[in-house]
């Protein structure tokens, strides 16, 4: 199955407020190979790809920057999971907490404004 745009944006926005929250410079992209997945590449360091399948969750591999061989570093049935494992591996010193994920309501304009 694949993810809707509006599907990818959101979880784009997710993973670089993630890395932002952790202190991690990096950018997140969508994956050129796979339209479930993104790329989370940092200044320094191996890659990162996170792939989402509807049937096993979210897989979470990095890239050996020497081979470009990819490391399993596991799956995980949920949002919550991947990310923790996520900041194991990019931050491991910045503060455990929770990250809290939702729609952030945009306030309504008075008529005439802009």
């Amino acid at each position: 199955m694949l993810h809707d745009p509006a599907w990818h944006a959101r979880m784009s926005r997710v993973f670089s407020g993630a890395l932002g929250i952790w202190g991690v410079c990096g950018e997140v992209s969508g994956a050129p190979d796979d339209a479930n997945g993104f790329v989370i590449a940092r200044r320094s360091g191996p890659e990162m790809r996170v792939r989402h399948d509807a049937s096993s969750g979210w897989a979470l591999t990095l890239r050996d920057p020497v081979s470009g061989t990819p490391v399993q570093l596991g799956r995980h049935a949920g949002l919550p999971g991947l990310l923790r494992r996520m900041r194991e591996e990019l931050a491991p010193d910045a503060p455990s907490g929770r990250l809290v994920i939702g729609a952030q309501q945009i306030p309504a304009r008075e008529p005439g404004r802009r």
